[in-house]
């Protein structure tokens, strides 16, 4: 079983290694346009985005943030919780792709969302036909909250997990659908 660990995301360090891993195909197909996606990763946070590392070698990305205002009425994703973070991923390396990397990527985040009081729900969405995606989310602890139609990618699911911390003092949220 391969270690996985999440390292901090350096600019200077890492900005190359995410432009590659934005322009192969099967990144592109759900990442869209890699300037605007390199634009968002330069603007983020240093603690809001990681390097997914599998036995010590860096493979994927992830970066979180409070969702956007207009992109969650964009969306008709006005329903989400309170206290939501939502997440982006990829995994950039073919070879590291179909192993479990995303989904333990997600616990250790989701582990580390934890330490963070204001943080109730993790949350992601995936265009309905990525099938790779749609079999990670549930392996790595989230659940269909429901279907929306994106804007730009059309019809979709977003997924979301409970953290604990905020999350403990509130209900499930309307729209959480059971397994």
């Amino acid at each position: 079983m391969q270690r996985i660990t999440l390292k901090p995301f350096d600019l200077g360090r890492d900005w190359e290694r995410l432009r590659g891993w934005l322009a192969q195909p099967h990144v592109a197909r759900w990442w869209g346009d890699a300037g605007r996606a390199m634009e968002h990763a330069r603007r983020c946070a240093p603690e809001s985005h990681a390097l997914i590392v599998a036995d010590g070698a860096p493979v994927g990305y992830l970066c979180w943030q409070e969702p956007p205002e207009d992109e969650l009425n964009a969306a008709c994703l006005t329903d989400l919780p309170k206290g939501l973070m939502d997440i982006d991923i990829l995994i950039g390396e073919p070879s590291a792709r179909g192993r479990g990397v995303g989904a333990r990527a997600l616990q250790l985040l989701v582990d580390r969302l934890r330490l963070e009081p204001s943080v109730a729900f993790a949350g992601l969405a995936a265009s309905v036909s990525n099938a790779s995606a749609l079999r990670c989310y549930p392996k790595a602890g989230f659940r269909l909250f429901r279907e929306f139609q994106d804007p730009e990618w059309g019809p979709c699911k977003y997924f979301i997990a409970e953290v604990q911390g905020a999350a403990q003092q509130q209900d499930e949220p309307d729209g959480v659908q059971k397994e």
